[in-house]
């Protein structure tokens, strides 16, 4: 239970941390960002969210207007379990969810969001869209 705490706060700090950096904002379908890699985000609310960097420790989306609350998210514990091409509000064998309480299983259309892809080897990639 302990290792589930220390992540959630991992993410929480990864997620104020992508807060304060500055990129364009998106729109579905669009590659923009930063980090360490590049995110790709299909269309629609229930979108797919892609990256070339191999398979990801967690995945954590958030509004750009409250950075600090993830509205969905799944980590895998020790391991970078998660694939790409990774579905909104699809958690794979192994995943925790990581927003408890928070979590949105479909995106509002026209609010601003912020997927983050966090590696293992503490590499991360971001973009912000809209859906």
């Amino acid at each position: 239970m302990k290792c589930i705490f220390k992540i959630f706060g991992v993410l929480m700090l990864s997620a104020l941390l992508l807060a304060g950096c500055n990129s364009d904002s998106g729109t579905n379908a669009g590659s923009n960002g930063g980090g360490d890699f590049t995110v790709t985000v299909g269309s629609g609310t229930t979108p797919q969210y892609s990256w070339d960097a191999g398979n990801a420790f967690s995945i954590s989306v958030v509004r750009t207007a409250a950075p600090t609350t993830i509205i969905w998210g799944i980590a895998t514990p020790g391991q970078s379990n998660i694939p790409s091409p990774s579905g909104h509000n699809v958690v794979p064998a192994g995943a925790v969810p990581t927003a408890v309480g928070t979590a949105e299983q479909t995106l509002t259309a026209g609010v601003e969001y912020r997927v983050s892809i966090s590696l293992l080897s503490g590499k991360t990639g971001f973009t912000e869209f809209t859906p």
